[in-house]
């Protein structure tokens, strides 16, 4: 026996905007929809008989959420400013060996200008700086072999 009609939960788009995902803990889009029970003829949903109410979805995740989630503010962390996020990967970047000159050609390709690049790297590397006598690649005073050669480091005399 076939069956002509029936019921489906469907889905329903009613908006939409930006929110803080508490599971993506970040700022993100979310689409808000009307749930519910639908009357189908020939799997076709025609109409709503039972209203289930509204959610929110998460673009990126995909969480679902009541609308309360929308009230929440995310819990306020340290306040780090993007120069101080750029530092931190500048430090990072040196510690692990990567020479002065490689650590400015990532900024500037990251799209900063060179001599913003440059005093960047020069800030964070501080004084003492290591030259390779083969290769001429610079370093931070903690770090002991060129990581491109394998030299050992010379302190410069620039």
């Amino acid at each position: 026996m076939i069956v002509i009609w029936g019921t489906r939960g469907r889905e329903v788009v009613v908006g939409g905007g930006s929110f803080h995902c508490p599971r993506c803990q970040a700022q993100r889009e979310y689409v808000r929809k009307r749930a519910g029970t639908y009357f189908t003829l020939f799997f076709i949903p025609l109409f709503r008989i039972k209203d289930h109410g509204e959610l929110i979805e998460c673009a990126t995740c995909h969480q679902k959420y009541e609308l309360s989630v929308l009230e929440r503010r995310p819990v306020a962390g340290p306040v780090i400013s993007e120069m101080d996020r750029l530092r931190t990967t500048i430090r990072r970047d040196l510690e692990g060996g990567m020479p002065l000159q490689m650590a400015q050609q990532k900024l500037v390709n990251e799209g900063i200008h060179i001599d913003s690049a440059a005093h960047a790297v020069t800030t964070v590397a501080g004084a003492g700086i290591r030259r390779c006598p083969s290769c001429g690649l610079r370093y931070i005073s903690s770090v002991e072999r060129c990581t491109s050669c394998g030299a050992t480091l010379e302190l410069a005399g620039d």
